[in-house]
């Protein structure tokens, strides 16, 4: 009897768990196509590392704002490592389990002798108890630690009770006679079996969505948005997204995959600042819009819905996704800097859903924040954002005799100076400081002059796809018809659309940043360092003088280290200056963890009126350093910190350099070396 009722009870809930797989799967289907099923070795050493591993899980990390006490934070981490773990075992003391019930006389001790049964028993055990006590742990943190963005919510409890009874009938029916064992055994599987068919209703989806969702993730290059067809009929077509239908299955599947950690969320500097943007949430608002959209929606919805979130709720159907559910001003708060997308354990591209509901605001809602469009209008109207007359471009070179293509059109580099290295007078001394490092070095480079353009990056990261494809695509045909093979960038922005997103367009060009060549001009002697500067320390605003920086730090630019992998070449040049790598200190916050400036994806041409700033809150870490020079390689960041340190009134003991500028102060002339050799030479007889 007892067999018949657990086979029709497990046959029920096998038949129900795989009509639930197939809804969600037609469901996250129907998104639009992405091809991810290329390279399928490193895909699976992917979920070997990452899944099985739990690699993103356990390394080490710094948050951004306030902390728990450091054992709860590590905790947070590894507990979850450990319960995974713990369920991989568990999972086969329930097969077990659920072959005993249809065929009682198996178990693993029978199968595989008492000795290595024996063993493998005590192994699920001793994880069982483990697990236990972690549940216990997790109700504690989220009842009384109270980490932020982790609640205790309905579906949290249901699912730490659950799992809670699972071990401790499991434990029973191990350890229990008679009445009291049958009782646990009958508890164990009926948990277990509502336990599979309530997974993809509720938080723990994650279970079923994580492996494929790391699999599939994005291998190669970050951060490269896909390209829209501007050229379609209509706006449909052009793949413009508008609902959950136009995102690709595999931004669906993030949703689910989604293991609600909210470490994007604790590193987002945008969050961290007061702004209304939590990239969970955003996740969390397509996954919901989906939900409630479903076309076959039904009375079990509708339970669940009450459940998770009370007996008002209801599935809201009529709320619009973008400017709705995700407000304008959580899409605008955004600075596009990956920090999310880094420590995410799962692959989550947050960026790339965030920039494709702008696309929606600008150029279906045309809902664009006034500075912004200020921005729009001086690229449509100058070809940059600062609204400067296009023929002031090589007002910068003054003096210089700058060449262009057309004066050397056999160059070896193109030198791209970029919109602020032309416009902003801050950042025009770091394009004059690059071009005399660069000749110092030999270089043979030339410049487009009046012919340069905005790379196009913050109309494509501020959602503005036909204006970026418009100044992207004359500047592709501007550099094809000059043959340029090779590029050095002065701003991580350019480096990355014109190395990675380019070839879209059919720009195909070897790009380097700019502290890569110092790095190597410096590494093969090309740039020698004048050490007579030793121990001479420039004084703090001071751009011009000579001198060694004083104490020192790095601030990673984001579209350097986090997108394009970049953290070496200028802490390596640093390192090369007067004082060497004992004046350098890291920030707390630092390389693929380090802090956002403010000023990507657009936000540097929009006022924040939300919270605090963010390049305060990047300044007040720099200043607690006691650095006396930080040293950037982006000229946004320049920008938004000496703004910041400005604020601050600490202009007079913090100068902000470009790395360009502190080799350019600190490396011998070749008029130096020349009287140096002279001076070695015996005299003539």
């Amino acid at each position: 009897m007892r067999r018949a009722i657990f086979a029709v009870l497990l046959v029920a809930a096998l038949g129900m768990f795989s009509w639930t797989v197939r809804r969600f799967a037609r469901m996250i289907l129907a998104g639009r196509p992405d091809g991810r099923f290329d390279r399928p070795g490193a895909r699976v050493d992917s979920v070997l590392l990452y899944f099985f591993g739990q690699k993103k899980v356990v390394e080490k990390t710094t948050l951004p704002a306030k902390r728990l006490p450091r054992f709860v934070s590590a905790m947070g981490s590894k507990y979850h490592f450990l319960i995974f773990w713990g369920f991989i075992f568990i999972t086969v003391g329930t097969v077990e389990t659920i072959v005993a019930g249809l065929f009682p006389a198996f178990s693993w001790a029978r199968l595989l002798g008492d000795s290595a049964g024996g063993v493998l028993v005590a192994i699920i055990d001793a994880f069982s108890l483990a697990v236990l006590l972690l549940v216990g742990f997790a109700l504690f943190r989220r009842i009384v630690l109270q980490p932020r963005l982790i609640p205790m919510s309905r579906d949290a409890a249901a699912i730490l009770s659950a799992i809670g009874l699972l071990m401790l009938s499991y434990f029973g029916m191990r350890r229990l006679d008679g009445t009291a064992a049958e009782l646990c055994w009958w508890t164990h599987v009926v948990i277990l079996l509502a336990f599979l068919n309530y997974l993809l209703y509720s938080k723990h989806s994650h279970i079923l969505a994580a492996l494929p969702n790391i699999y599939f993730r994005k291998l190669g290059q970050r951060g490269v948005l896909p390209k829209l067809n501007m050229e379609a009929d209509d706006i449909a077509a052009t793949g413009v997204v508008d609902g959950w239908k136009d995102f690709t299955w595999k931004s669906l599947l993030d949703g689910f995959a989604c293991t609600e950690c909210a470490r994007c969320t604790n590193f987002c500097p945008a969050y961290n600042t007061g702004k209304p943007l939590s990239p969970m949430q955003v996740i969390h608002d397509l996954r919901d819009d989906l939900r409630t959209r479903m076309p076959d929606r039904g009375p079990l919805d509708t339970l669940l819905d009450k459940f998770q979130h009370g007996a008002g709720a209801k599935a809201d159907t009529e709320q619009p996704l973008i400017g709705g559910r995700t407000t304008e001003d959580v899409l605008w708060a955004c600075t596009t800097c990956g920090a999310c997308q880094e420590v995410c354990p799962v692959f989550i591209d947050h960026p790339e859903k965030i920039i494709q509901m702008r696309q929606n605001l600008v150029m279906v809602q045309e809902k664009v924040p006034p500075d912004l469009a200020r921005a729009f209008t001086n690229l449509e109207r100058n070809g940059n954002p600062w609204g400067i007359g296009a023929d002031k471009r090589m007002d910068w070179a003054d003096g210089l005799g700058v060449p262009t293509l057309d004066d050397k059109p056999d160059a070896e580099y193109l030198l791209w100076v970029g919109c602020a290295g032309a416009f902003d007078d801050r950042i025009k001394k770091q394009t004059r400081a690059l071009v005399d490092v660069m000749r110092e070095g030999g270089v043979d480079f030339a410049v487009l002059g009046l012919e340069e353009g905005c790379s196009g990056d913050p109309a494509r990261r501020s959602g503005n796809e036909m204006l970026y494809q418009m100044q992207a695509q004359q500047n592709v045909e501007t550099m094809n018809t000059k043959k340029v093979k090779k590029v050095i960038t002065a701003c991580p922005h350019c480096l990355h659309t014109i190395k990675n997103e380019y070839p879209q367009l059919g720009g195909n060009f070897e790009v380097r940043h700019h502290t890569q060549l110092m790095r190597e001009l410096v590494a093969d002697g090309k740039i020698e360092i004048d050490r007579s500067k030793e121990g001479a320390a420039a004084g703090a605003g001071d751009t011009n003088g000579g001198g060694a920086p004083g104490k020192i730090t790095f601030h990673d630019p984001c579209y350097l280290g986090r997108w394009n992998g970049e953290y070496d070449a200028p802490r390596a040049v640093l390192d090369a200056l007067p004082g060497g790598p004992g004046h350098r200190q890291e920030l707390p916050r630092n390389k693929e963890h380090g802090f956002c400036c403010g000023a990507g994806g657009g936000r540097m041409w929009m006022e924040e009126k939300i919270g605090t700033r963010v390049n305060h809150n990047r300044t007040d870490e720099i200043l607690a350093s006691g650095a006396e020079t930080v040293a950037t390689a982006c000229p946004f960041c320049t920008i938004m910190l000496r703004d910041g340190v400005q604020d601050r009134n600490a202009g007079e003991r913090v100068q902000v350099l470009n790395v360009s500028e502190l080799l350019a102060k600190s490396m011998k002339r070749k008029k130096q070396l020349d009287e140096a050799q002279a001076a070695s030479q015996p005299p003539s007889t």
